[in-house]
C-alpha cells in the first residue's frame, strides 16, 4: 500500500510546493508556512512571484502581530518559476491555479510525471470532479481535492473532495493534514457544489425566489438569518440545531404541509427524517434525533439559550453590518 505524503502522517516542517501564486495560492502557501512547513510557491508568472509578498503581508499580519515576524514569514517562503524544481523534494503539491478544467489537467498530467508517486497531488479547485482533473493520470489514487473555504486563512473549514479513485487512507491523512494547521476537514464525495456551496446555494435559491415574487425585502431577509437562523447555525450546525428547537415529527410535519401547497419537491418530506420519526428519534425533546443527549431535556434547553443569548447578545451591541458602511 503507498503510504501518502512519505509517511502515514504528514511530516512536520516537510516541503509542501503550491502551485499558483494568485490570491488563494498565497493564502495557502502563507499558510503553510505559519505552520512550519517549508514552502514554495510556483507561478509561470514572474510577475505574481515577484509581488507575492506584498500581497500576502495582510494575509501574514492577520496571524501575527509582530511586524517583523511578518516579514519573516514572508521571506520563508520560496518563490520559483520551474515546475521541475518546485516540486523536488515535496511531500505534497497543492494547485491553486485558474479554475479551467484544461489547465488543472494538463497541470496534473504533468505532476504524475514529475512527482513520485507517493506525492500527494491536491486541488484547491470549488467546482470540478476530482475523476475529472485526474482522469489522464497513471496515479489518480494519490489526488485529493483539499478546498479551502473563503476567506481561507479565516475560516477553519476545508472541503476534502474525494473521488471513485480515492482511497480511505488518503482522506484520512487530508484530515491529518488540515489539522497540522489548526483546520477543521470535512469529506464530501465529488458532486456539483461538493459541500458548503450546495448548502449555501440551496438557501441563496430560496432567497433569489423569494425576491423575484416580491415577498420579501433584502434588509428582511438579511435580518431573518442574520439574527435567527445564522447564530444558530454559527453554534450548533443545521442538524443539531435542529434537534436543539424542534420535533422530528413537527419537521416532517411542516415539510409535508410546504409539499402539499406547493408541489415543490425539494419540501417532500426525505427518508432519512421520516426514519428517524419511525425509530422515535425526536431530538432533544426524547435524547436521541440526529444526535444522543445525556442531559435531561430541561439541562438541553438551558444550555441551549445561554449560549445563543450570548451570541445575540454580541451581534446586536458589535452592529457588524453597521460597521460594513452599507447602503
Amino acid at each position: 500500500m503507498t503510504e501518502f505524503g512519505f509517511g502515514n502522517e504528514p511530516p512536520a516542517g516537510g516541503k509542501i510546493c503550491v502551485v499558483g501564486a494568485g490570491f488563494m495560492g498565497c493564502v495557502i502557501a502563507t499558510l503553510y508556512a505559519h505552520h512550519g512547513y517549508e514552502v514554495t510557491i510556483c507561478d509561470s508568472n514572474p510577475e505574481m512571484l515577484d509581488s507575492y509578498a506584498q500581497r500576502a503581508r495582510p494575509i501574514a499580519a492577520g496571524m501575527i502581530a509582530d511586524a517583523a515576524e511578518v516579514e519573516a514569514l514572508l521571506d520563508k517562503v520560496v518563490r520559483q518559476p520551474v515546475l521541475a524544481e518546485a516540486v523536488e523534494g515535496a511531500f505534497m503539491v497543492h494547485e491553486a491555479v485558474q479554475e479551467a478544467l484544461d489547465v488543472k489537467q494538463a497541470l496534473f498530467e504533468e505532476l504524475d510525471r514529475l512527482c513520485p508517486e507517493s506525492v500527494v497531488l491536491a486541488t484547491n479547485t470549488s467546482s470540478f470532479p476530482i475523476s475529472d482533473i485526474s482522469k489522464r493520470l497513471v496515479h489518480k489514487e494519490r489526488v485529493i481535492g483539499i478546498h479551502y473555504v473563503t476567506p481561507g486563512h479565516i475560516v477553519p473549514v476545508i472541503e476534502l473532495i474525494h473521488g471513485p479513485a480515492t482511497p480511505p487512507e488518503l482522506i484520512a491523512w487530508a484530515r491529518a493534514m488540515v489539522k497540522s494547521i489548526d483546520h477543521v476537514g470535512v469529506a464530501c464525495l465529488e458532486r456539483p457544489g461538493f459541500l458548503v456551496n450546495k448548502i449555501q446555494f440551496a438557501m441563496l435559491t430560496e432567497i433569489y425566489r423569494l425576491m423575484d415574487e416580491g415577498l420579501a425585502t433584502r434588509e428582511d431577509i438579511d435580518d431573518a438569518v442574520r439574527l435567527s437562523l445564522g447564530p444558530r447555525l454559527a453554534l450548533w450546525g443545521p442538524l443539531l440545531t435542529e434537534d436543539l428547537i424542534v420535533s422530528k415529527k413537527t419537521a416532517l410535519a411542516v415539510t409535508d404541509s410546504i409539499y402539499q401547497q406547493t408541489g415543490d419537491e425539494n419540501f417532500k418530506g426525505r427518508k432519512v427524517l421520516r426514519d428517524l420519526v419511525e425509530q422515535d428519534h425526536l431530538g432533544a425533546i426524547n435524547g436521541q434525533g440526529w444526535y444522543r443527549f445525556r442531559d435531561t431535556p430541561e439541562e438541553v434547553v438551558e444550555t441551549r439559550d445561554r449560549q445563543l443569548r450570548a451570541l445575540l447578545d454580541w451581534l446586536q451591541k458589535a452592529d457588524p453590518v453597521g460597521e460594513m458602511h452599507v447602503r
